[in-house]
């Protein structure tokens, strides 16, 4: 049996070969979550119950019996927690370990290594604030949240953020909120309260403020402006049969 310790953001992982296949034992996970081990064990059981078994795992205090579960299926039990119902002060690391913990297992599985993040827990706290801020104020989900963060950065994590890129990522999400509250200055881009969101699958994909100028309309509603201000609206192909007519 070869069994693995994987360093992830101060707490240890484990990988465990057996039979052939990476296997992970899953309460060092739910207690680095700061989830309860008993609920978490009785969901392995009834809805993972075909990649999880229990393997003899060597160890400096000598030899314990452990659940694992799968490699293959730790990111389907990771999706099951939901952020938003953690306690707000483990809330993060539930989102990091979703976010990464499969990855990284894996990565070190398979290379041997993994490439660490560059700011600590404590340099993201103002930007975990302006989230928090932006959530409440919005209703959105924390995910939601995060992602804006992580399209407008090209990251998949807030920790993938470079020291430097913190206040502009901290400065951004306050312009996001939506009632013109700016925090350090006395005008925003979204003091106007207009934010256009891009939906797909129910998760935001892109953001835009909109300037006092610009105004959102269906195809139909366009049509009806330009009518009303005397514009002839004319389908490309009913002009060109009007000039060759």
């Amino acid at each position: 049996m070869k069994a693995i310790t994987v360093p992830f953001y101060g707490t240890k992982l484990f990988i465990v070969d057996y039979n052939g296949e990476p296997y992970t034992p899953m309460r060092p996970i739910a207690n680095g979550m700061g989830l309860a081990w008993q609920s978490q064990l009785e969901k392995l059981k009834s809805r993972f119950s075909k990649g999880v078994t229990e393997i003899v795992i060597p160890s400096a205090g000598g030899e314990q019996r452990m659940v694992c579960l799968a490699l293959r299926k730790l990111a389907a039990w990771l999706n099951t927690i939901s952020p938003n119902k953690v306690r707000p002060e483990i809330r993060e690391r539930v989102i990091q370990y979703q976010n990464e913990c499969d990855d990284v297992l894996y990565e070190y599985w398979t290379t041997g290594e993994v490439k660490l993040k560059s700011t600590s827990t404590d340099e993201r706290t103002p930007l975990r604030d302006a989230i928090n801020m932006l959530v409440g104020k919005k209703s959105l989900m924390y995910p939601e949240a995060y992602s804006l963060i992580h399209q407008r950065f090209n990251v998949n994590h807030i920790d993938e953020l470079e020291a430097s890129q913190l206040p502009q990522a901290v400065e951004y999400v306050h312009r996001l909120v939506l009632d013109g509250e700016f925090i350090g200055k006395e005008t925003s881009p979204v003091a106007n309260g207009r934010l256009l969101l891009t939906l797909k699958n129910g998760n935001i994909t892109l953001s835009r403020v909109l300037r006092e100028d610009q105004h959102v309309a269906t195809m139909a509603e366009f049509f009806d402006l330009a009518k009303r201000a005397d514009y002839l609206v004319v389908h490309k192909d009913d002009l060109m049969a009007l000039m060759h007519a």
